[in-house]
């Protein structure tokens, strides 16, 4: 999985999100300038000290320059097309919103922005200035940091993702998201409501800390395995579908098997136990098995395709079964 540049928030609002990150996201990066890493929260700041999961991105000016530049651009727009441009944000009249001061709510840190971009919304009347930045309407900064997250995407050839669904119509027309990520996370997160067997909310962050750790690997060829399934999701493979395919791998070692010309009823209980076991399909137990069998071919154990050890499969199903025993 790509690098993701997370947006528009230091640290999502819900842990919801957050605890499904820990259990599926390989990494991900809030924009949060260094000067103000002391306003995350304290089971945040555990979870980046203890696991490889969030990687801070600190902006540079720059990116905050260009940022600048194309939300004053798109903003100009709304305010030339008010009505038309107003339902992007699910809105009658956005300037009329965002010129009311009781709207202005979302605090927009000056390490992420130009003195341009403050100077604009002062003289628009659509924000004002802080200690510590510009306060803002909502749309407007959730605008402002679809482009900063851009910008850094784009620098840093990574893709964007958020929590936010409230502005998925912004979203899509400036073409922030990737499609691709979109449907794979919600694919992920059908696989874990069937296989996880409690509610995620009532999991712990420190219990999913430790899974996170003790299963990383495992993890890593989840998402590789997800990866390889992208045309099939598109075509109506649902999630109960990879739970069985990955349940069924183990089926095709003892079919081969079969192939051989061995009938079950000649097959020693140990031996038949050994096949039925997952790890017995990693190739220390192959010439075991094989040996039991009587399966020689040319002085050789035969190892056909049916038999080889494949990693990202076999470590896939195990970080699924893993997940089925979290308490």
């Amino acid at each position: 999985m790509e690098p993701l540049i997370y947006y528009p928030s230091f640290e999502p609002p819900t842990e919801s999100w957050l605890k499904f990150s820990l259990l599926y996201f390989e990494n991900f990066r809030p924009i949060i300038p260094k000067n103000r890493a002391g306003n995350i929260s304290k089971s945040y700041k555990d979870i980046i000290d203890k696991t490889d999961l969030i990687d801070p991105y600190n902006p540079e000016y720059n990116v905050g320059y260009r940022a600048s530049l194309k939300a004053i651009a798109e903003v100009n727009k709304i305010f030339g097309d008010t009505h038309q441009r107003s339902v992007l944000f699910d809105s009658a009249n956005l300037i009329r919103k965002w010129q009311n001061p009781e709207n202005w709510n979302f605090n927009v840190y000056e390490e992420k922005f130009s003195s341009g971009w403050a100077e604009y919304c002062i003289y628009n009347k659509i924000g004002r200035r802080t200690d510590t930045g510009i306060l803002l309407p909502e749309e407007l900064a959730f605008l402002f940091m679809t482009y900063l997250a851009k910008e850094i995407a784009f620098e840093e050839s990574a893709a964007i993702i958020t929590d936010n669904n409230k502005y998925d119509n912004f979203t899509n027309y400036s073409r922030s998201t990737t499609p691709r990520i979109n449907h794979t996370t919600k694919f992920a997160k059908g696989i874990f409501n069937l296989l996880i067997p409690q509610n995620l909310a009532q999991i712990p962050v420190d219990k999913l800390i430790k899974f996170r750790n003790d299963n990383r690997e495992y993890l890593k060829e989840f998402n590789r395995e997800l990866q390889n399934i992208q045309e099939k999701i598109s075509v109506g493979y649902s999630e109960q579908d990879f739970i069985d395919s990955y349940n069924n791998i183990y089926s095709e070692f003892s079919r081969q098997v079969l192939l051989t010309g061995i009938g079950l009823a000649s097959i020693p209980f140990a031996s038949y136990m050994l096949i039925q076991n997952p790890s017995a399909t990693t190739p220390e137990y192959i010439k075991e098995i094989l040996g039991a069998l009587g399966i020689i071919i040319g002085g050789g154990y035969t190892l056909n395709s049916g038999l080889r050890d494949n990693r990202s499969e076999r470590y896939c199903k195990k970080y699924m079964t893993n997940l089925e025993r979290i308490r």
